[in-house]
């Protein structure tokens, strides 16, 4: 039954979202992005709305709109036919399937990496309250701190579809991560003759490797015949062994090759520094639902508008020349809104690379400027200031709680060490010096290579000062803009590199492509030995429920009322804390404290709380029930983790047992699993 569900379900998204796509063409003739704009813009006006007025659950909806959307298909068809919309909607369909191969096999969501936290985003957006609406790990404050633009738009498909939040998580994941391989392909397609060519941009884009890939290679040797439990070390420690190259990976580096190219140092006077890069490929792997999707995909559709406002697509193969674009004065306009309008987008779905995307902005305005084709400012204003008016509600809210993070200098001995700079990043460097000998586009290839370079010297010259510190201090700056640095390098030089007159240019792109993509035989090594026990279960929660008595309790209290649920702190972050809670769709007393930390700074009321809750847990708070009253604790989860202190179980019972049911899920004796409610 699941099976049909999920068939169902997926297919009335998809049907909506190319009813939408159809729709926005009339106006952005690109469908690619038509998709891409349409639920921008859509998305952007509801968060903007829902700023002043919750519209609550929305799942009466789908019908209307999926009605709408095949009318829309049908009334269009003749138009929609003739300019190739099925064939931009089968590209759309395996963008998503690749990225839904990850999902269905790789599930669930357990603390790993920001799985927890993205679902708790998407979560804390389900009820449709006026935003910014409760916050579901610290309540009764309000989710008013994270930049969290995408998890809201995931929320709007869970609630008009009525959808569990974790199949919002998975099925969200797939669309969002589909956008940036459909908009390459819009862009690759105005400068690239050969479909494999284009095939190949995109896969190594889709695939994840980048510039340190061959040295990890090169640079390391696994055990031989691995298998079992070392098997899947390896296959895991080579998947992040690229975007972890910099003091990371490198530290682990075992081949004579390896210790001569990248020495370490071993005065004991100097830590390695964390210096990661994760890039879009590699978020199929890493399966969070985080910020940095949100800006890839922002990435690459500022990447493909520039594309249509310059260049024609190119239809046929025995076409020789590269076409600058013939747009109507009303679609260069749109066009130009719409590439302003990704910077407000940015601001709201991931701060940390807003800064680059405005640099991409001004390299392009500078552009327009030396080829004497001045900007549309009034579009541009249109877009950049009616996008920030939509954003401003959250705005409000949101520049009021962040925290202070300054932009300082890399210190001397914070500097990437220049071999290992120089292994990461040496497709940039090199696409940006074939640029110059580039023929037929040279001048928007060297805007490119111009607008990254400077972007790559400049996340070498200063970071963001955030509350890492240490070796750490560079950790959060370089993972957000080196990735997104190498995906808009990749894209944007290597189509144009692809469709290069020079043959030594093609042939030269195309083996830097083809040595980046050996990262295949890591990704499906992964992919095809890693266990997928909870293989289709879209709702996330597989890796709890096969237990039987968790799946019940789980049950029990998403179809409960509405109230605070009470679970025990298991440490600081990365655990199972608020697992209940979050998967009924439910605020717990007290989530992560790392993360509460980050979020809120120095919050001497949560420290306490955690503190209380430990003493209650352990049975050892006076006057528990008026203390659980006073937090207005609905439901109180004792877990089997919990049920290991069989003391404090009686010690609980006894103190509230007049305010709270005990509802019972398991029993062994004095080993109880279950969950007290208020009466």
């Amino acid at each position: 039954m699941n099976l049909i569900y999920f068939t169902i379900t997926i297919s009335l998204i998809l049907i909506n979202l190319a009813g939408l796509s159809a729709l926005a063409s009339r106006w952005v003739p690109s469908f690619a992005l038509a998709r891409a704009a349409g639920i921008l813009v859509v998305c952007l006006t509801m968060f903007f709305i829902e700023h002043f007025v919750g519209f609550g659950q929305l799942n009466w909806a789908w019908p209307f709109t999926t009605a709408l959307a095949a009318y829309i298909l049908y009334s269009d068809r003749v138009r929609l036919k003739e300019s190739g919309f099925l064939r931009a909607e089968l590209v759309f369909l395996i963008a998503f399937a690749y990225g839904f191969a990850w999902r269905v096999s790789f599930p669930s969501v357990y603390p790993s990496s920001e799985r927890v936290m993205d679902l708790l985003f998407i979560v804390s957006y389900m009820p449709g309250e006026t935003l910014p609406g409760l916050h579901y790990w610290y309540p009764p404050n309000r989710f008013d701190f994270y930049y969290a633009f995408q998890h809201y738009a995931a929320a709007l498909m869970g609630r008009i579809f009525g959808l569990a939040p974790g199949v919002v998580y998975n099925i969200a994941f797939a669309i969002l991560m589909a956008q940036p391989l459909t908009l390459a392909w819009d862009f690759a397609s105005r400068f690239i003759r050969n479909h494999w060519a284009k095939l190949l941009l995109v896969a190594t884009l889709a695939i994840g490797g980048n510039g340190a890939t061959p040295f990890v290679h090169l640079s390391y040797q696994g055990p031989e015949n691995a298998q079992g439990y070392e098997l899947s070390v390896e296959t895991n420690k080579h998947m992040w062994a690229g975007v972890r190259f910099v003091g990371g990976f490198d530290q682990m580096l075992n081949t004579e090759f390896g210790h001569s190219l990248f020495p370490k140092k071993t005065d004991g006077t100097w830590t390695a520094r964390d210096l990661p890069a994760e890039n879009y490929g590699y978020q199929f792997f890493l399966g969070d639902y985080h910020p940095p999707l949100g800006g890839f995909a922002l990435l690459l559709l500022a990447i493909a508008l520039i594309g249509a406002l310059e260049f024609k697509t190119r239809h046929s193969e025995a076409s020789s020349e590269i076409e600058v674009a013939d747009l109507s004065d009303q679609q260069s306009a749109i066009y130009q809104a719409l590439l302003a309008l990704t910077i407000p987008a940015m601001v709201a779905t991931n701060t940390w690379t807003f800064p680059l995307l405005g640099m991409l902005l001004l390299f392009w305005i500078g552009w327009r400027y030396q080829q004497k084709r001045p900007p549309n400012w009034r579009a541009l204003l249109i877009g950049g200031i009616g996008g920030f008016v939509l954003i401003y509600p959250f705005l409000t809210a949101f520049t009021a709680r962040s925290l202070s993070t300054p932009i300082k200098l890399v210190g001397l001995q914070d500097h990437t060490p220049l071999m290992q700079f120089i292994a990461l990043h040496w497709p940039i460097m090199l696409f940006a010096l074939l640029g110059v000998f580039q023929k037929g586009s040279r001048k928007i290839t060297v805007m490119f290579a111009l607008a990254f370079a400077f972007m790559l010297a400049f996340s070498e010259i200063v970071y963001v000062d955030d509350p890492t510190g240490g070796f750490q201090d560079r950790t959060n700056s370089t993972m957000k803009w080196w990735g997104f640095i190498y995906t808009g390098a990749l894209v944007s030089l290597g189509a144009l590199l692809l469709a290069a007159k020079s043959k030594v240019v093609r042939v030269v792109t195309v083996l830097s492509l083809m040595a980046i993509n050996i990262y295949l035989y890591d990704v499906a090594r992964y992919y095809f030995t890693t266990e997928k026990s909870e293989f289709g279960n879209l709702y996330a929660s597989g890796t709890y429920t096969r237990d039987a008595t968790v799946r019940d309790m789980f049950r029990y209290l998403a179809k409960a009322p509405m109230g605070i649920v009470l679970e025990n702190q298991y440490g600081d972050a990365l655990n199972d804390t608020g697992i209940y809670a979050l998967f009924a769709q439910k605020p717990v007393l007290l989530g992560w404290s790392n993360h509460l930390l980050t979020w809120h700074s120095n919050v001497g009321q949560m420290f306490i709380l955690k503190d209380q809750i430990k003493k209650f847990y352990t049975g050892d708070m006076p006057d528990m029930a008026d203390w659980l009253l006073a937090q207005d604790v609905k439901y109180i989860v004792w877990s089997g983790k919990d049920a290991e202190n069989r003391a404090g179980w009686a010690k609980i019972q006894q103190a509230i047992q007049h305010e709270y049911a005990w509802h019972e899920f398991y029993a062994a004796g004095d080993f109880r699993v279950g969950i007290w409610t208020k009466r």
